[in-house]
């Protein structure tokens, strides 16, 4: 694979969502709303993806999914203290999962839904693809 057919710029400008709802769950801002909020920004993405992206669309869905699930995991652990304080419902289950270890169940679940959001981003672009031909 040659990295210079990679838009990095694409890359940087959708990663960064991954930070926004890394601060937002450290915040306590997104806590019932998180899902939505993830499929409102999934879609947004896939729709961005699909009109300024012709080759390596899944290539790019990966990488962004991926950055999505660490960067907001790594913002989360980095600030777990203040996450632990805005979140206590959360972090009352985190800790009963594995009260040794929280910030590694947690990079485990951002892994998670990065892997996840691999498929929210690429399958409204791989649909969209079929329905254009």
């Amino acid at each position: 694979m040659d990295f210079k057919d990679i838009n990095q710029k694409i890359i940087v400008q959708t990663s960064l969502f991954g930070v926004f709802m890394g601060i937002f769950s450290v915040l306590g801002w997104s806590q019932n709303s998180q899902p939505f909020i993830w499929l409102f920004i999934a879609a947004i993405t896939s729709f961005y993806l699909f009109k300024n992206l012709k080759n390596r669309i899944f290539i790019h869905c990966i990488i962004i999914g991926l950055s999505w699930g660490i960067d907001c995991a790594l913002v989360m652990v980095l600030f777990f203290k203040t996450y632990q304080l805005n979140n206590p419902l959360f972090a009352n289950e985190l800790l009963n999962i594995s009260s040794t270890y929280p910030r590694i169940i947690l990079i485990t679940i951002g892994l998670l839904v990065g892997i996840i959001s691999v498929f929210l981003i690429y399958i409204p672009i791989y649909i969209l693809k079929k329905n254009k031909k």
